[in-house]
């Protein structure tokens, strides 16, 4: 599958879940997505032993004015614009976008900082996008 295609189904699987479907289908579509349009741990596809430089990592922190802090990290080397993590990306527990953070690989680590509210609870998610090796998905529970 060529970039631009990947893309184009990438944009189509973001439409799809912002669909008010029920959530045991959204679960069993984003099922089927892990290991052909996004990479999981569980799911890594063809990159089985891409998982520990390109899974992005979170980790909870207090946050500023009581809120919360979610790190995300990708362990990945940045190799100028030949290899390197192109950005991360944050979501809600109802895949809602929450913030996004894109890299300069010449100048900064795969390393991203969101603010949430303090009474923020569920699951978010983390996206982690690799110029070679694709799209990568994680969870943290809040």
């Amino acid at each position: 599958m060529d970039r631009r295609d990947f893309i184009r189904l990438s944009l189509a699987g973001g439409t799809l879940s912002a669909l008010p479907f029920s959530s045991s289908v959204q679960a069993a579509c984003a099922d089927a997505r892990a290991g052909a349009l996004y990479y999981t741990r569980e799911n890594p596809g063809r990159w089985a032993k891409k998982v520990d430089s390109h899974l992005p990592m979170l980790e909870k922190h207090q946050g500023g004015k009581g809120g919360i802090l979610i790190r995300v990290t990708t362990d990945h080397g940045m190799h100028g614009y030949r290899h390197y993590i192109v950005k991360h990306q944050l979501f809600d527990q109802t895949y809602r976008f929450l913030g996004e953070k894109m890299f300069d690989p010449e100048k900064e680590e795969a390393i991203s900082e969101f603010q949430l509210p303090a009474d923020y609870r569920g699951v978010v998610y983390a996206l982690s996008l690799c110029n070679k090796h694709d799209l990568w998905l994680n969870s943290l529970q809040i």
